[in-house]
């Protein structure tokens, strides 16, 4: 899935856990329109120490046979104009303890088709006062806290859904028997939200899925179950019941 743990742990002798940052992204689906180019992004440092974040983009190209390929994205040259793509700007993050940074997600390039990429977010030991613009005084204070017990560190990844330049929307539902089969035939991704199922005002968790252009994806309606959900293309929402 989306969610990265990161296998950094110090260990000292007391085996005592130190106070560690622990980020929050937010949404973990985020969508750029077409009639956007950059979008606003928070991250939040939940726990009681200073998160030092460090960025990374890939773009995920979806080949004919259905496999996907990560390309990762080198930020200068999309910055610079040199290859299109996404970049998440600032690259380093700094979020004290209980607080919280705003980043951007800035999108330069083709837009004939949608595109999907990931940016993860990686809360790291700063490996010298530089990479984060620290003091030397502020760098090594860092280091002793931590160096105090033992800290995991999470990390956290984000999809980034571009939109195509002249989306269009067109999701086909059909069903037969207790099979209920959605079909995107439009260019961008529609998403099926708050499908659940219910007996006698009785309903299980909800759960919702996306659905990329040229995908189906098929629901198994149990016996004598209603099921609803909410069909959102775009900016609209459509809910929907099958008794």
């Amino acid at each position: 899935m989306l969610k990265t743990l990161l296998g950094i742990a110090l260990f000292t002798a007391s085996g005592i856990a130190a106070a560690t940052p622990q980020i929050s992204i937010g949404s973990m689906y985020e969508f750029i329109d077409a009639d956007k180019s950059t979008l606003l992004k928070r991250i939040r440092n939940n726990g009681d120490q200073t998160a030092y974040i460090r960025t990374e983009v890939s773009e995920i190209i979806y080949q004919g046979d259905g496999k996907k390929i990560e390309r990762k994205l080198n930020a200068n040259e999309v910055a610079r104009g040199n290859i299109d793509g996404l970049v998440f700007t600032p690259s380093r993050i700094i979020i004290p303890a209980k607080a919280m940074q705003s980043g951007r997600l800035v999108f330069a390039g083709k837009r004939n088709q949608e595109r999907y990429f990931r940016v993860r977010f990686t809360p790291v030991l700063p490996k010298d006062q530089y990479e984060f613009n620290q003091s030397k005084q502020d760098y090594d204070a860092y280091r002793q806290k931590l160096n105090a017990g033992i800290n995991i560190l999470t990390g956290f990844g984000a999809m980034v859904i571009v939109r195509p330049e002249n989306a269009r929307y067109n999701t086909q539902i059909d069903r037969a028997g207790q099979v209920v089969s959605f079909k995107n035939n439009g260019n961008s991704t529609v998403f099926i939200d708050g499908i659940k199922e219910c007996i006698n005002k009785k309903c299980a968790p909800e759960n919702s899925v996306f659905l990329l252009p040229g995908k189906t994806h098929q629901i198994h309606q149990k016996a004598n179950h209603s099921l609803q959900f909410v069909l959102q293309e775009g900016s609209k929402s459509t809910p929907k019941s099958f008794g």
